[in-house]
């Protein structure tokens, strides 16, 4: 987490108004400071004074709270909802922003964006367990919170044990078992000698959670009026096997990472909108790979870095049910009828390499940090085998004939990037931030962000920003081809967003705070699908830029700490108008919050909440507003000091209210379904 605007800095303005000793008394005690308050920093002490509106939590609190996983842990942050699609690739929404495009915000572990380059989401890192997580760092709003990472509606950076181990413990542990046969197990291990340091951690999961699903896709004529009696409603799987190791290193100015990611999900509401059935599934793997050294250049320090990743995506089964109707894919475009239903196998492999230079120091009384980055991402392997288009029986490869991504596809992206931060008067501390990014073939963006920290006394502070941000299409909503579910689109531009935001902080004591913030964006260009003539001739749907909308919106978040109690609430207001109408898909009013007690050295308990408001559809589906949801979970754990672990019961949505997600128009005629009650418990330890 950067430490730029920490408490020392707000002593900066004085030196221009102090004499030369004072100023230099004041040097002396801003650079104590500043050592004491970089710990601070990692702490959450001084996150009042970054100019991002932002949310902070330690893993520990997080997990007394119940949180089990990264998801979880998101589920209870101010202006955060999740959201979902048929096949159950989870998406978390910051302030109602195109809840059907990935991408929307930044994952960051450990200072590297963990963004798939299929989907530009990240859903298969939200099952990662919140006992490896040591912070959670959460900004709403565009920009560069983390150094050449750009988030367009906000960024969520993550930093583990891993990469920040605890002063006094090497290591820690956790197993886990609960509902649904879900497992999971894993650890961390961090190990230091004079100037080198190694960690590494793992984590493997296991699930089989099946979940029932209404009338699929084809009861909307999904695939014609002809294969609407195949309509199929009942269980699907959504079972989850995931396993990841990532390691890193480093040697004096020279350090290493690496990560290895598995992650296979059941295909729930199936790749097509038709039912899956038992064994149809989808894997979304990453690896990683990345070296890089620190240096310095007089009074200023770089960092030069390099990086290679690999994308796996690969889908596996029934698209279509047992009789499906198609026509054939040669003239005279006879319907051609699947008695086993039609079988798809679809395998992508996304090469990217990047390199990244960064340099920071001081000029002109600030702090400026000059970056630029590099990269080239490329499909070195793409594989389509599907039942026999012809005769509706067997299995043929069409890769090279009807592939469903563009063979040769590629993206260049540069991006230059300018951020400075001064001092303007004794209470003014000013930011500002320009990127450059050109983007393939699309026409260079330049977007810059001005904040301004205002310090009205130690209690009070106001925060001011103005941002313009971007987001580049995806690699499935610009190169997918032959599927009538999702068509790509290669004339994409990219959606862009002015925010405006302001924050006020009150401080009523030591761990006791109250924060409110008001924000509006205004988004432009942004991306869904349509229904449409695909270029085939066959109707289905297509990404195209067609959505603008205005987002007014109010958050507030208290937080308050006593010996034993602790609090945590929040409330997130959105007013919000796309093309005209009532922004679709989004809560518009959102309740979250958690409470836990230590009833002594060894119990402790707590209960966590969310209640989220009906959601407003699209203006041209017909079904009436979905219906507001709400969970409660409870914990209770016991801690066994000597041994440095606890045990800890949970349950999840204990009153087992029904849990939805909004479903597209002229897909699923229910909502996707979300997990009833389910149990959990954990053994946790460090040693």
């Amino acid at each position: 987490m950067r430490t730029r605007f920490s408490l020392a800095l707000l002593l900066i303005p004085f030196a221009v108004f102090a004499t030369e000793e004072e100023s230099n008394g004041l040097q002396d005690l801003t650079h104590e400071l500043t050592e004491i308050t970089q710990t601070a920093t990692v702490q959450r002490a001084n996150i009042d004074y970054l100019p991002f509106i932002m949310s902070v939590f330690e893993g520990d609190e997080l997990s007394h709270a119940g949180a089990n996983s990264l998801k979880d842990a998101l589920s209870l942050v101010a202006g955060v909802n999740i959201s979902t699609d048929n096949v159950s690739l989870f998406n978390p929404i910051i302030r109602g922003s195109n809840s059907s495009a990935y991408g929307q915000s930044k994952l960051i572990i450990d200072g590297i964006e963990v963004n798939d380059l299929n989907f530009d989401g990240y859903s298969a890192y939200l099952s990662m367990p919140i006992d490896l997580i040591k912070r959670i760092e959460v900004v709403r709003g565009p920009g560069g919170y983390s150094d050449g990472h750009w988030g367009y509606a906000g960024s969520i950076v993550v930093t583990t044990y891993k990469k920040e181990p605890s002063a006094d413990q090497s290591g820690r542990w956790f197993a886990s078992a609960g509902s649904y046969g879900s497992s999971q197990v894993g650890g961390a291990y961090n190990a230091t000698r004079d100037d080198f340091a190694f960690g590494i951690d793992v984590y493997t999961l296991h699930n089989t959670l099946a979940l029932n699903y209404g009338k699929d896709g084809l009861a909307n004529n999904i695939f014609g009026a002809i294969n609407a009696p195949l309509s199929q409603s009942g269980s699907a799987p959504l079972g989850t096997d995931t396993t990841v190791l990532s390691a890193t290193l480093s040697k004096g100015s020279f350090f290493a990472d690496g990560r290895f990611s598995l992650y296979r999900h059941g295909a729930g509401g199936g790749m097509n909108y038709a039912l899956a059935s038992n064994e149809d599934h989808y894997n979304v793997n990453q690896s990683s790979l990345r070296l890089g050294s620190h240096y310095n250049i007089g009074e200023f320090s770089g960092t030069l870095q390099g990086s290679m990743i690999q994308d796996h995506f690969g889908s596996y089964g029934l698209v279509a049910p047992q009789g499906i109707v198609l026509r054939s894919i040669t003239a005279p475009f006879l319907p051609i009828t699947y008695p086993n239903g039609f079988y798809s196998v679809n395998e992508t492999m996304i090469r990217t390499y990047w390199v990244s230079n960064t340099l920071t120091g001081i000029i002109g009384g600030g702090e400026g940090t000059f970056g630029i980055k590099k990269s080239r991402s490329s499909l070195i392997e793409e594989t389509t085998i599907n039942t026999d288009r012809s005769t509706g029986v067997g299995l043929v490869d069409y890769s090279a004939t009807r592939p469903f991504m563009e063979p040769h596809s590629a993206m260049n992206d540069f991006s230059a990037y300018l951020t400075y931060e001064h001092p303007l008067s004794r209470s003014w501390m000013g930011y500002f931030s320009l990127t450059l990014n050109k983007h393939n073939q699309l026409a260079p963006r330049w977007d810059p962000r001005i904040a301004t920290i205002y310090t009205i006394n130690p209690d009070n502070v106001l925060k001011f920003s103005v941002s313009r941000a971007h987001r580049n299409p995806s690699w499935q909503e610009m190169f997918t081809l032959n599927n009538n579910a999702r068509w790509g689109n290669p004339d994409l531009k990219a959606e862009s967003v002015m925010a405006y935001e302001t924050q006020f902080i009150h401080n009523f004591g030591l761990n006791h705070t109250l924060s409110m913030n008001l924000f509006q964006l205004k988004n432009e260009n942004q991306i869904f699908l349509q229904s449409t003539l695909l270029p085939d001739g066959s109707n289905g749907f297509k990404y195209i830029n067609g959505l603008s909308s205005t987002i007014t919106g109010f958050e507030t978040e208290w937080r308050k700490r006593y010996d034993t109690l602790s609090f945590y609430t929040t409330y997130t207001r959105i007013i919000g108008h796309a093309n005209g109408a009532t922004l679709p898909d989004a809560h518009m009013h959102t309740v979250s919050g958690f409470v836990t007690y230590n009833w002594d050295q060894n119990w402790y308990t707590s209960l966590s909440g969310r209640w989220q408001s009906k959601i407003t559809r699209y203006s041209l589906d017909p079904r009436p507003s979905m219906q507001e949801v709400s969970s409660m979970d409870g914990t209770v754990g016991y801690t066994l000091p000597q041994l440095h672990s606890e045990i800890q019961f949970s349950v999840k949505n204990m009153f087992n209210q029904t849990q939805l997600y909004p479903s597209p128009i002229n897909t699923y005629s229910s909502d996707y379904p979300g997990m009833g009650r389910t149990y959990l418990i954990t053994l946790r330890g460090t040693f």
